[in-house]
């Protein structure tokens, strides 16, 4: 038990260290998109926080490494959050962008799930409308796990970051993973978490996607 929650840690610490944003936007003005889904709290302040999925879209394709236990996508998207109520621009808090992969069973009960793009960027556009680009490059980040034999649900931090103000949007643009290890028909749901800086939380979930 302690070693599984140390392998839990471990795993959100490194998720969140290895991935800011492959491949992904951040802003702070407001954007203008096609909503998937949406969920909303009352924080402790009396403000609704609303964490919001919009214009998703995953592709699913014949795997890299022809690899029949591989299943791989991209994924184009919105990620975002909107707070309104008494004193809405002082808000601040972090947002997360992942995903619950199903599957009905594995073969050696181990999968791996890995995602990447090219390049690595960061746009942070503040309220004058300014941007600021800080590129890297860290082309992939991935993780194996022991799971058993299935079925199964495992869920994934792929990116996030901390924000703050009334509303703010991150923006994906052919984020690329794959999860390798698994059999049978495997299913995705990416879902987008809010939390505020007193620990109020909000999840969305989008639709089922699944190969």
């Amino acid at each position: 038990m302690r070693e599984n929650t140390l392998r839990s840690r471990s795993l959100r610490a490194f998720i969140l260290a290895s991935v800011t944003a492959s491949g992904l936007a951040f802003t702070t003005c407001a954007a203008s998109a096609a909503i998937d889904s949406t969920s909303q709290i009352v924080d402790r302040q009396d403000r609704t926080v609303e964490a919001i999925q919009s214009d998703t879209r995953i592709d699913f394709v014949p795997p890299l490494d022809g690899n029949p236990l591989t299943r791989e996508w991209f994924h184009n998207g919105e990620a975002s959050y909107r707070i309104s109520g008494p004193n809405a621009q002082d808000w601040s808090g972090h947002i997360t962008v992942g995903y619950q992969v199903g599957y009905p069973a594995t073969v050696n009960g181990r999968i791996r799930f890995q995602w990447y793009t090219p390049d690595l960027g960061l746009d942070l556009g503040g309220a004058d409308g300014s941007v600021l680009k800080l590129n890297g490059l860290i082309p992939r980040a991935g993780v194996e796990l022991e799971v058993g034999f299935g079925p199964g649900i495992q869920t994934f931090e792929c990116t996030g970051g901390d924000v703050s103000g009334a509303e703010g949007f991150i923006r994906m643009s052919g984020f690329h993973g794959t999860v390798t290890g698994v059999l049978g028909q495997t299913t995705i749901r990416p879902f987008v978490r809010v939390i505020s800086a007193n620990g109020d939380a909000v999840y969305t979930y989008g639709r089922l996607w699944t190969i």
